[in-house]
């Protein structure tokens, strides 16, 4: 079992072992953050590495979701870690509150994470901007320095229009030298879980 960054799986952790342990179900549970491996192992969960090549479910959260459930993901810094896991996924499921639904990524001024190797610092800015970009900032830790993801690399946040075709786009900004991975992730299947404010959802599924 694969697991994403971020609040929402931290949260719903605790509720997803107990509900397995319940009907005898154990699993080893892959983290991608540090974060999430010390929640798991507070649990006494088995955590381990990625060593099959194929996750049986991947459980993750969004920070954006357009209208054809293509994500943005990334706010974390663990998107290439997060990519990894959900393109070995046999399924993978999405939970987001309804607010993160737009209908184009990008809308309302929202920037892709990019992870970018520090030797790629100024080369890969300008190839940004060429590519289409906006603003591309160098995010910033609480202190005021430079963030890096869980692989130790810078993490950029690019501005674009609302995005038309995020596959395409994806493929543009991975070709840029020095580039690691780009929060867009057009993952299938998927299914998307779509949080209402009183707690019910909506389960959207989206095929190859």
């Amino acid at each position: 079992m694969g697991l994403g960054s971020g609040s929402t799986v931290a949260r719903l952790l605790p509720s997803m072992v107990k509900a397995m342990r319940e009907k005898g179900v154990e699993a080893t549970w892959v983290p991608t953050s540090l974060q999430i491996q010390a929640v798991a192992q507070e649990l006494k969960v088995r955590v381990g590495p990625l060593t099959s090549p194929e996750i049986v479910k991947v459980v993750d959260g969004a920070d954006q979701v357009d209208s054809r459930l293509n994500l943005i993901k990334g706010g974390g810094g663990a998107l290439l870690k997060e990519k990894v896991l959900l393109g070995s996924a046999r399924d993978s499921a999405i939970v987001a509150d309804e607010k993160k639904f737009v209908e184009r990524l990008g809308m309302g001024g929202y920037r892709v994470p990019v992870e970018v190797s520090q030797f790629a610092r100024e080369t890969a800015t300008a190839m940004l901007k060429r590519k289409g970009s906006k603003d591309v900032k160098i995010r910033l830790d609480a202190r005021g320095y430079p963030a890096y993801s869980e692989n130790g690399n810078m993490l950029f946040d690019a501005l674009f229009d609302p995005i038309e075709d995020p596959a395409k786009l994806e493929v543009q900004l991975k070709s840029i030298p020095g580039v690691m991975e780009v929060g867009i992730f057009v993952i299938r299947p998927l299914t998307v879980y779509k949080i209402s404010p009183d707690g019910s959802y909506k389960a959207l599924n989206a095929q190859t």
